[in-house]
């Protein structure tokens, strides 16, 4: 009952705390200035929503309410990851070290997104920066642990597979890493921003790519890598972890699909790849090899994005009429699946995955 869950979480909001502070959904903690701010509507702004994304926009509404609604940015910040994530992004750093000419990152004086020059880098201390970074990550288990270590040996592997493809696409290019894309169709209250791993420009260009987003250069590609690596296996008899080969798709995957067709729509390139890495090998979707990258296929799995965020918004607004801030986030429990039965998003730590079990248990 309504009853049930309200009293569930005054409950849970007084005595859920995460080290040592006190965990509350309703003491939403001033954000930092973003240049999406002004896209906020004052019935999404007040839930802490600014804009869409496609990784937020891939999650299932429960675990979309948990992450976005229920948890403020610093909360999010203490999820558990895993040796997978950590490794995939040893390896795109890896590489934005060795490619890129200028990488967008946020200013903490000015809490905006700021190009900055990157250091050339060789090969080598591309991989040794990266893996000091990689080294810095605390395993949340015991299996986690045992990929952490399996992979100090594997991402050196699979970046150097990197610099053999991106030779190839990037080579003799102008490379902007990490660029804001932003775009808000037709018919959506709020936009939708991504970043963009790679974009490739023609030498000759040399873009400084310092306008607004909307105004620049056409860029040659768009490249949105993604990274495979190794499962944990049973044990060996002498006790240690077996671990299989990481394997390359033979198709790319739908998620991975709809983000690259909102960087194409938004940054408008004159082709988008998806480039996949492990330590054995790599593989090119692009147009010309997979009929789903084509600019026809690509706008349709876009418009698929599109009407999940309608869908969304549809959603939030079916509450437009409570005031009261946290009444509409009970309302939302009410009226939604937790999903706990997905392999992968509620990867979150234990703590959290409880909660959320207990905020949809009645």
């Amino acid at each position: 009952s309504y009853l049930q869950v309200s009293n569930l979480l005054s409950h849970t909001l007084n005595n859920f705390f995460i080290g040592s502070k006190s965990y509350s959904m309703l003491n939403n903690k001033k954000k930092l200035d973003d240049p999406l701010n002004e896209l906020a509507l004052p019935n999404f702004a007040r839930l802490g929503i600014n804009h869409h994304s496609p990784t937020s926009l891939s999650y299932p509404d429960g675990v979309f309410i948990y992450r976005y609604l229920i948890c403020d940015q610093e909360t999010r910040r203490q999820f558990e990851g895993n040796a997978n994530m950590a490794a995939g992004v040893a390896v795109n750093n890896a590489l934005q070290y060795y490619y890129a000419h200028k990488i967008w990152k946020h200013n903490p004086l000015t809490k905006k997104l700021a190009l900055v020059e990157n250091k050339k880098f060789t090969n080598e201390e591309a991989i040794d920066k990266a893996m000091e970074e990689y080294r810095k990550y605390n395993p949340v288990d015991e299996l986690d642990q045992e990929k952490f270590d399996h992979y100090l040996e594997t991402i050196p592997q699979t970046i150097r597979q990197g610099f053999i493809i991106f030779n190839e696409l990037c080579g003799n290019r102008h490379i902007v890493c990490e660029a804001a894309a932003n775009h808000k169709p037709k018919g959506l209250d709020l936009g939708i921003s991504g970043r963009i791993d790679f974009k490739v420009f023609s030498e000759q260009d040399l873009v400084e790519e310092q306008s607004p987003p909307g105004d620049f250069i056409t860029p040659l590609s768009v490249l949105e890598l993604k990274c495979s690596f190794q499962k944990g296996m049973k044990r060996r008899k002498d006790g240690s972890r077996s671990f299989s080969n990481a394997k390359l798709p033979s198709i790319p995957h739908i998620n991975h699909l709809k983000q690259i067709s909102f960087y194409h729509s938004a940054a408008r390139p004159v082709v988008s790849k998806l480039v996949y890495l492990t330590a054995d090998g790599f593989k090119v979707f692009d147009k010309n090899n997979c009929t789903d990258l084509e600019p026809v296929n690509l706008n349709n799995y876009y418009n698929q994005l599109i009407r999940t965020a309608k869908r969304r918004e549809r959603l939030l607004r079916r509450y437009d009429h409570i005031n009261d801030t946290d009444r509409i986030k009970k309302e939302l429990i009410l009226d939604t699946s937790g999903g706990f039965d997905h392999p992968f998003y509620w990867k979150i730590g234990n703590r959290f995955v409880q909660h959320a079990k207990e905020l949809w248990s009645q």
